[in-house]
């Protein structure tokens, strides 16, 4: 084979294994150069930003450390959110920022706790202050030479567990009797399952017996409700025979049980920042007796 043949043959093979080879030894040499990395990420700070009975809501501030000349670019994140090594709250956000060279950014990953979600898949919590928890993180990236990257990075703490307080009727009882009128007393227990106090500021009440209103208003008293504890609040209750009718009377020195109904709202404070003014619903029904 002469030269002239062998420049024919060598020719197309060095038009396509070139590049090629430039690319691949390219970047090898850039990388060198450069000495590409992949950036720095650490859950630096975790925020409760609101709070509630029926949700809380985290944020957790993910600084991210580029130790490159070269900027870099963050793609994206996803999360895996784990309540006693158990997995409850997945999610993934395409959240773009651009990191500059030797440079750093925060990234928010926020997230909604809800309480019912929460007691229905762990029924253990109802009764517990706190759990353990989890976050499981992957910020995706795209680095020059390295292409697509993803980063892990995870943080464990504490979550309170908030329960609502409970309302009940503690006692109705009968104080005086006459022709004309009685004086009763309604008694409500307020019990606080929680680790932290609550400061009751008022009550706003509608208190029905066998349908008809016995006892309707606002009461302005202040009471501290210690936490995991409970406390009475005592509603004086006045009914004129006259102007109720004789068969108040008559329910009131029978011997029957009587239906209620009790509706209103509880005005709350707690000793919780984020958790400081609370206004409870209250709609109760049931049996009671009169205690004589």
């Amino acid at each position: 084979m002469n030269n002239h043949n062998e420049k024919k043959i060598w020719k197309p093979i060095l038009i396509y294994t070139l590049p090629i080879a430039l690319l691949i030894f390219g970047c090898a040499a850039l990388q060198e150069i450069v000495k590409i990395q992949k950036p720095k990420v650490e859950v630096q700070k975790v925020r409760f930003t609101g709070m509630s009975f029926q949700a809380i809501n985290l944020a957790f501030d993910v600084k991210i450390q580029n130790p490159n000349p070269i900027g870099a670019k963050l793609a994206g994140f996803d999360y895996d959110f784990f309540i006693n090594d158990a997995s409850f709250l997945e999610g993934q956000q395409n959240t773009q920022l651009d990191i500059e060279a030797l440079g750093q950014s925060t990234v928010e990953i926020p997230l909604t706790i809800n309480f019912k979600d929460l007691y229905s898949t762990f029924q253990s919590l109802k009764n517990q202050d706190s759990s353990d928890y989890k976050i499981a993180c992957g910020l995706s990236f795209d680095l020059p030479v390295l292409g697509p990257t993803r980063i892990p990075v995870s943080k464990s703490g504490k979550l309170p567990m908030l329960k609502l307080p409970n309302v009940k009727i503690g006692s109705l009882k009968l104080n005086k009797i006459t022709f004309t009128n009685a004086d009763l007393e309604l008694n409500l227990k307020v019990n606080n399952p929680n680790t932290f106090n609550f400061l009751l500021n008022g009550l706003n009440y509608d208190f029905t017996i066998n349908g008809k209103t016995w006892a309707k208003g606002i009461t302005q008293q202040q009471m501290r409700i210690q936490q995991k504890g409970e406390s009475t609040i005592s509603i004086p209750i006045s009914l004129n025979f006259t102007q109720m009718g004789r068969t108040v009377y008559q329910i009131i020195t029978g011997s029957n049980k009587l239906n209620y109904q009790l509706k209103g709202n509880l005005d709350l404070n707690t000793s919780l920042p984020l958790l400081q003014q609370v206004n409870l619903p209250i709609d109760r029904a049931g049996k009671i007796d009169i205690i004589k």
